[in-house]
């Protein structure tokens, strides 16, 4: 069989999720049935020699495994291998085979399996990390790593996010922060924030910035890095998109780091353009290869992973179910590859799975899928990023249900804190925050007493609470929500979807823009554009002639081009526009950079757009706002910068361009990143970029100064 047929065979094979459709899935049940059959018969052996993309990831896919051990697996086929998985001796079988496994015959297995047949293998498998006791990932542990995200990287905010999911019992296999601006200065402050609490309160658990290994290496000069973290791609043109890197690039950053952070997602491939043919559950399982591939290389050092696959949308999945089997599938691929997995059983709002699904789909997860940790945020959505996940009052509850703990070094840690109530469980109450932000302030050298420290905490939550964060409210009756946070749950769902199909206001377009070329994508109407995303990378073929008579008087195009989109939600444009576009049009015009004099206005415009406004203008320089994350409940504007020509000065725009070559400044808004700062922030990024003549991950490393 050619790589060709396997392809399209795999695809066949899965269950259905929309995201496949693109790759010749199908919705037909007898087909998948038919296509199932023919996968049980591969040999393992079959599947090992043939490669399905030809790039760096399979060359390295195939250098990790253990020859020896493959050897013994060639002749077995799919269907003898799962039989193999679902008998008594499942678990060593795993074990055994871990570092032989190819990512494609994982593939195969979960393709043939039920979700009861892959939920006996996940409940079966587990890859714990070295600890005593009840360690990270072992049969008896359910974890969570502790996601204390501000929309303006707050100090303050992430501070009590980490002390109250302390005290729900939250954190104990890594403290890991996504920051809103992804510039250096604010890596190494945050690294040394989640330092401090770790070191403070004598925390066994790791802490990470959810930056990029580039960034990540070179905060190393300024502060101390626990973990590297890294987004991973299936296809080396995935790896690329969001790295700048191929392998090589990311085996090398990977080795200066004591442990490693992975994140992964189901369908971001397909979303980005980079599947090159490959179904949505193979790539997920080469990005477990991946991993695989990069721990043995480093020497077998600490290392976890997670997927995230509901944050993508509904391009990808569009029901619980499908999510759900999602998650039960990468449990088992990345399991069987030797991994120590978690799970973040989450949803976009525009996929319109409400919040108590959510709940519900997580328990089930929790259950089926023994991931070996949740995200744990401040009340379910998360402040920042804008999506539904895992709250840090559901995980008591979630780890009585699954008959699991936490981690043996942290439930001590806590109770010697003083967070465990009388059932040895901790509280989540206010007041076992409070007296942690004592302890963490006394440990600082703060002089005041205890009480008063802790005093000074309750009204440290209780103005966060004032402000919309969900944090001081406890636990309610049966540990879930109390009325109050319920309510705001409620209230945030509600704002996302009005804002999902806000429209730009006119006015606010007129006050904010120079001269407005308003324009459109492909998208035929908001529906369409939150279910297939790529019609609105695209600018409609009726406006692109527009565009590119966009400045008929001038001999070439603007150095810096501002382009305008509604994203996901107008209403971040709408309110936040006028405060700051005409300021940072000021400000890049006093530093003698050439504006253009008309901003390109779009509507149902996602990132791509910008850059095909771009392609179509010729600027050196693209400066895109765009309204996001719905769901935050602030309405926060984007922007997303790029330099857009080669060393040479040879245009490089396309609507294919790698997001790598993108810098963002996320979260603009009054009590997020204040418009004022984000301006000035803005200002210094395009200075930086026009005088380097480089953006994104190119801005990064000793190389990077301004000249």
């Amino acid at each position: 069989m050619d790589a060709a047929r396997l392809r399209l065979l795999f695809a066949r094979a899965n269950e259905f999720k929309e995201g496949d459709l693109q790759l010749g899935g199908t919705a037909d049940e007898a087909v998948r049935r038919e296509a199932k059959d023919q996968v049980a018969a591969l040999s393992l052996g079959e599947l090992s020699r043939l490669a399905l993309v030809e790039d760096a990831v399979t060359e390295e896919l195939w250098r990790s495994l253990d020859r020896g051990l493959l050897a013994e697996l060639s002749n077995l086929s799919v269907a003898q291998a799962k039989a193999a998985l679902l008998g008594p001796g499942g678990a060593a079988w795993a074990r055994r085979y871990a570092p032989a496994l190819p990512s494609e015959a994982a593939a195969a297995l979960v393709k043939v399996m039920s979700d009861d047949e892959l939920s006996v293998v996940a409940r079966s498998v587990h890859n714990p990390l070295p600890g005593r006791g009840t360690a990270v990932g072992a049969a008896g542990h359910l974890g969570s790593r502790i996601q204390p995200n501000s929309p303006g990287d707050d100090e303050g905010e992430i501070l009590m996010s980490v002390l109250e999911g302390l005290a729900f019992g939250c954190g104990d296999v890594i403290i890991g922060l996504n920051p809103a601006s992804d510039d250096l200065d604010t890596i190494v402050r945050t690294e040394k924030l989640l330092q401090g609490v770790v070191e403070r309160l004598g925390l066994p658990t790791r802490y990470c910035v959810l930056s990029d290994l580039k960034k990540q290496a070179a905060a190393r000069g300024r502060a101390k890095v626990d973990v590297g973290f890294q987004s991973l791609g299936g296809t080396s043109q995935s790896l690329a998109g969001m790295l700048g890197l191929d392998v090589d690039g990311l085996l090398e950053l990977a080795q200066g780091f004591p442990g490693l952070y992975f994140e992964t997602g189901q369908g971001s491939e397909v979303t980005n353009g980079a599947a090159q043919g490959v179904d949505m559950t193979t790539l997920e399982s080469r990005c477990y290869g991946l991993a695989r591939a990069v721990r043995l290389r480093c020497g077998g050092r600490w290392t976890i992973l997670n997927d995230v696959a509901g944050f993508i949308g509904p391009e990808v999945f569009r029901t619980g179910p499908q999510l759900l089997r999602a998650c039960l599938e990468d449990s088992v691929m990345a399991k069987l590859q030797g991994l120590t997995m978690g799970l973040d059983v989450c949803s976009t709002f525009h996929m319109g799975i409400s919040p108590r699904e959510l709940q519900d789909l997580t328990e089930a997860a929790a259950l089926k899928a023994a991931p070996a940790y949740l995200m744990a945020v401040a009340g379910n959505a998360d402040p920042m990023l804008g999506y539904l996940t895992t709250s840090f009052r559901e995980h008591p509850r979630l780890r009585r249900a699954a008959g699991k703990g936490l981690a043996s070094a942290m439930r001590d840690r806590l109770a010697a804190l003083g967070v465990s109530g009388a059932d040895d469980e901790p509280s989540g109450s206010p007041v076992a925050t409070a007296a942690l932000y004592a302890r963490y302030m006394k440990a600082g050298g703060d002089s005041r007493t205890p009480h008063e420290l802790a005093g000074e905490g309750l009204r440290r939550l209780a103005a966060l609470q004032g402000r919309g964060f969900d944090l001081g409210y406890g636990a309610g009756p049966d540990e879930g929500g109390p009325p109050a946070a319920a309510a705001r749950l409620e209230a945030l769902f509600r704002n996302a979807r009005e804002a999902l199909y806000a429209r730009l206001e006119p006015a606010v377009i007129k006050d904010s823009c120079a001269r407005p070329a308003r324009a459109a994508t492909c998208s035929a109407d908001r529906d369409d554009y939150l279910a297939h995303p790529a019609s609105g990378e695209r600018i409609a073929p009726e406006h692109c002639a527009e565009l590119r008579r966009l400045y008929p008087g001038r001999r070439q195009a603007p150095q810096v081009q501002f382009v305008v989109s509604d994203g996901l939600n107008a209403n971040a444009v709408n309110e936040n526009l006028r405060a700051v576009l005409p300021g940072l049009r000021w400000a890049l015009r006093q530093a003698g950079l050439d504006v253009g004099e008309a901003d390109v206005v779009l509507d149902n415009g996602r990132v791509r757009a910008g850059y095909h406004a771009a392609q179509l203008i010729g600027p050196d320089l693209l400066v895109h706002l765009i309204g996001e994350r719905p769901g935050t409940g602030l309405n926060q504007l984007s922007a997303y910068l790029t330099y857009g020509k080669g060393p040479a000065g040879e245009p490089r725009w396309s609507p294919d361009l790698a997001h790598s070559l993108t810098s963002a400044v996320c979260g603009m808004h009054p009590r997020g990143k204040a418009p004022e700062a984000a301006v000035a922030e803005m200002a210094a990024l395009v200075r930086r970029m026009a005088g380097l003549r480089r953006s994104g991950t190119a801005l990064t490393g000793p190389s990077a100064e301004l000249v």
